[in-house]
Parts: C-alpha cells; sequence; structure tokens
C-alpha cells in the first residue's frame, strides 16, 4: 500500500521505528517491483540487471531491518522488558 507523499505526512509525530517501518515497506515494494518486472522481460541483460536492483533493495530493506530491530531492543533494555 502506497503510502502519502513524503511532504505531506507529520514526521514531527512519527516515531524512529515509525520512519524504519516505513522505509522497510518501500524498499520491499521496490524489490517486489524490480522482480515482477524481471519476471516480464524479454531480454536476458535487462532480466539480470533488474534482479541485480530487486537483490540491492532487498539489502536495503534487511539493513533497517536491522537497525530497527537494535532499536527496539535498545528501548527494551531501557525500560527493563528485556530478559
Amino acid at each position: 500500500m502506497a503510502h502519502p507523499p513524503v511532504e505531506a505526512m507529520n514526521w514531527s509525530m512519527m516515531s524512529i521505528q515509525d520512519i524504519l517501518e516505513l522505509a522497510i515497506t518501500d524498499e520491499e515494494q521496490a524489490r517486489d517491483y524490480y522482480r515482477r518486472a524481471a519476471e516480464l522481460t524479454g531480454s536476458m541483460h535487462t532480466r539480470r540487471v533488474l534482479l541485480s536492483l530487486a537483490e540491492m533493495e532487498q539489502g536495503h530493506a534487511e539493513t533497517l531491518r536491522t537497525e530497527l530491530e537494535e532499536i527496539q531492543l535498545q528501548r527494551d533494555m531501557e525500560t527493563g522488558i528485556a530478559d
């Protein structure tokens, strides 16, 4: 699901977790876009480029997810929730 344009979002009301979750969704949607385009293209070169771009987007999503997990772990440790 697409979100409003960046300019229309109320950034002051968003937490870093909200922002990272939004960014992860955007990266995953871009990954899926490139994968789907790769399936539909007739050119092997174009397919390779698109799949490479999809892998990059997946890497971005994983990096953001790791950052989100670290922030959540830190928050849990600060509030005494972590084991």
